[in-house]
């Protein structure tokens, strides 16, 4: 889960945030409907709240589910507990005050949530709420927080995950030794004088407080600072009575994902255990292990080629459904659903590839109650159904669809319970029969405010790309859209690569909607690479990040002018991450755009090797070093024609993004002044990577203004578009 406390003050001018809707210029050219309506405004970041951590009562009559939502005086996220009655009402806010509570779990009898909560200054830990009334109180005080955590079947304990530095597990190990000997051994020397053996005592001491940090491992950098200080994740045993954890796990390795079987001796779960001599940063494949409680060993259940993780236990515990992904087809592989027989281990399992034909990558998953079946999400053209596939017959079918995407789902009993994004709410509960059928809605967590907003829907298209390959994308209108004008048109590019964007896609409800607001044609596609499609499909950008894609986004932008509903000198550009990069790439070999906006982007990719925590796409997807072969990643980098860039461009970037590093927006930001372009930089304090989904809301907020500004800039007021002779 995502845990996350009150952010400082910005130091940022805080204008009044009721003046906001003043930079709103919205076509004057109305609807009826829309007359009746407001536009979408930034500042409804503020209103808009999110579901998440779906979790069904073990009877299936009641919902627990996570709320997100924005304090804009405490500029921070706070995150609660709901309940509802899955008969479709009652949704009600279970956990207050300013708290981040996540990953609620039933217990077996239904009468306890688990959930995680950073409620004091020890960080997250496992906290117990009883259900039928009553304060929640704290089940751990683990030093480095605790997570995950998982019920045993008759409710008495919990398994959960914790982090262990190297000094910590050698100290946990020697107190298990402490009633051996009472003897003490010589107190040791520790000073910045005298022996060789003090001197590098005290050096040991400082690296251990990070004064200076002292990095000996190969993945170095989180995703906001350095990760000097090895953490391993370990599993622990505790009991609601004695409170007193166990650690289940051992060795500089980690472990994660525990679950318990049906019968509460075994627990199954993922390490990262490499061979004697080599670090677990370099090993690539995690394995699933099985162990016997109360004193077992683990049993390492080897599945050759494949990374497996999140073990589910069938009902009968006889077997164990997993997610994996083949590492032999790089980060194109999509991840499958596997099934296999638990046994003795006498003898190696054969895993049941259950979602193999589908050809689509798996996101979540969970067994049907009777075990005859298994559920899950996957994204498919645009849009994020669930699916059930039946073991017996490998049949696959969808039980929820719709152009929208679910975010977030559980089953118990008869029961469905999904959280679901789509173009007219970005966010709300939902519930349904385990056939999909009879569905409804169970909060109003927009519905209420978005009810005087005019809105915009996706409308979908195919249309053949320049070598005449199927690409899908999305166009939305302007508010106020009439034909027989032409309109200014924005391009929004996805990231990844390998992600997919569609009408579900939370994360851009409100750019999409604000940007409409002002006056804004939207395009955006899947361009080849995106998942959703098939493995091919992904695949067809290995080496090859560049020119592909950037053809399939002109070839999109090409379609929707030859419409005529396009103003061909007011067309601008955008993109994150993968996204910034073919921006950035783009302007570099096209100049039809009056402005581009490139974020958080990978700029050169010898660079990026060195600087990113993302660092292993670069092997992955190009299959080389930079000592290597150099040319492919020059070939491959927008800085290697940055020279050629023309459009005016900014360039976005948060001061601790460690995904994909800073310095290639520094190096593109200064290769275009020295050559005098337009270009300007927008740094954003205490920020990393996803400072568009999960920033501080007030930078957040002045991210999508700036854009919108900088578009606005070079496009002209977005007024009602220019009349034409001929539209669609």
């Amino acid at each position: 889960m995502s845990v996350s406390s009150a952010r400082p003050a910005p130091s940022i001018r805080r204008i009044a945030i009721a003046l906001l809707p003043l930079v709103c210029v919205v076509a004057s050219a109305l609807d009826a409907p829309a007359q009746q309506k407001r536009t979408i405004q930034a500042n409804d970041l503020y209103r808009t709240r999110t579901a998440g951590s779906v979790a069904l009562s073990p009877d299936g009559q009641r919902i627990a589910f996570v709320v997100t939502q924005i304090d804009s005086t405490d500029n921070a996220y706070y995150r609660h507990i709901w309940l509802a009655d899955a008969d479709g009402g009652g949704a009600r806010q279970f956990t207050h005050g300013k708290v981040s509570d996540g990953g609620p779990v039933w217990s077996p009898d239904g009468s306890k949530i688990a959930f995680v909560s950073a409620r004091e200054e020890n960080g997250p830990q496992i906290f117990i709420l009883p259900t039928n009334g009553g304060e929640a109180w704290a089940l751990t005080d683990m030093e480095n927080g605790a997570f995950s955590p998982a019920w045993s079947p008759d409710g008495s304990q919990l398994v959960f995950i914790t982090q262990l530095t190297n000094r910590e597990l050698e100290e946990e190990t020697a107190e298990g030794d402490a009633d051996e000997s009472d003897e003490e051994g010589p107190e040791e020397e520790i000073a910045m004088w005298g022996s060789m053996a003090a001197i590098r005592a005290w050096l040991s001491e400082n690296a251990e407080e990070e004064e200076p940090a002292v990095i000996t491992r190969l993945n170095f950098q989180g995703e906001r600072g350095l990760d000097a200080t090895e953490y391993w994740a370990h599993i622990y045993l505790i009991d609601l009575e004695e409170k007193e954890p166990r650690r289940l796990t051992d060795g500089p390795y980690d472990h994660y994902g525990a679950s318990f079987a049906p019968d509460g001796r075994r627990i199954a779960f993922i390490g990262r255990i490499p061979p004697a001599g080599i670090h677990p940063d370099y090993l690539l494949k995690n394995d699933l292990y099985v162990m016997e409680l109360p004193d077992g060993a683990a049993r390492k259940i080897d599945i050759p080629r494949y990374t497996v993780f999140g073990p589910v236990w069938s009902p009968d515990g006889e077997s164990i459904a997993i997610g994996a992904r083949d590492t032999v087809s790089r980060s194109a592989a999509h991840t499958q659903i596997g099934v296999l027989e638990v046994g003795d281990g006498s003898r190696s399992p054969e895993v049941e590839w259950l979602t193999r034909p589908l050809d689509r990558s798996v996101n979540s998953y969970d067994w049907a109650p009777d075990g005859n079946s298994i559920y899950f999400t996957a994204g498919v053209h645009g849009t994020v159904p669930i699916y059930r596939v039946t073991l017996q017959t490998r049949e696959i079918r969808q039980v929820v669809s719709g152009e929208r995407g679910v975010q977030s789902f559980d089953l118990e009993g008869e029961r469905l319970a999904y959280v679901i994004a789509e173009p007219a709410d970005p966010s709300e509960l939902y519930v349904a029969d385990n056939d999909g059928d009879d569905e409804r809605r169970v909060t109003d967590l927009n519905t209420g405010w978005l009810a005087e907003v005019q809105l915009q829907p996706h409308n979908g298209f195919w249309y053949d790309s320049f070598d005449g390959q199927r690409v899908q994308g999305w166009l939305i209108e302007p508010v106020g859209y009439q034909r027989g004008r032409r309109y200014p048109l924005a391009v929004e590019i996805h990231g990844g690569p390998h992600v997919m964007w569609g009408p579900g896609e939370a994360s851009m409800w409100l750019e999409y909607q604000l940007l409409a607001a002002n006056g804004y044609l939207i395009l955006y596609t899947n361009p080849r690479g995106s998942g959703g499609y098939g493995f091919d499909f992904k695949y067809a950008i290995h080496r090859a990040w560049g020119d592909g894609p950037m053809n399939d986004v002109l070839t999109a932008t090409d379609s929707i002018v030859a419409r005529g509903i396009v103003d061909e000198d007011r067309m601008v550009v955008t993109g994150g991450s993968y996204a910034g990069y073919l921006t950035a790439y783009l302007v570099g070999h096209d100049h039809r755009f009056a402005a581009a906006v490139a974020q958080r982007g990978v700029y050169d990719l010898a660079v990026f090797f060195g600087e990113g925590n993302a660092w292993r796409l670069v092997p992955l997807e190009f299959d080389t070093y930079p000592w290597m072969d150099d040319d492919i990643l020059r070939q491959e980098s927008p800085m290697t024609y940055a020279h050629l860039i023309e459009t005016p461009l900014l360039i976005i970037h948060s001061d601790n993004d460690l995904r994909t590093g800073v310095s290639q927006s520094e190096m593109l930001y200064r290769t275009l002044k020295v050559l005098e372009r337009d270009v300007e930089y927008a740094r954003y304090p205490r920020e990393g990577h996803d400072l568009s989904r999960s920033g501080e809301p007030l930078l957040r907020i002045d991210r999508l203004l700036r854009i919108l500004e900088f578009f606005d800039r070079y496009v002209g007021p977005a007024e009602a578009g220019e009349e034409t002779t001929s539209g669609s």
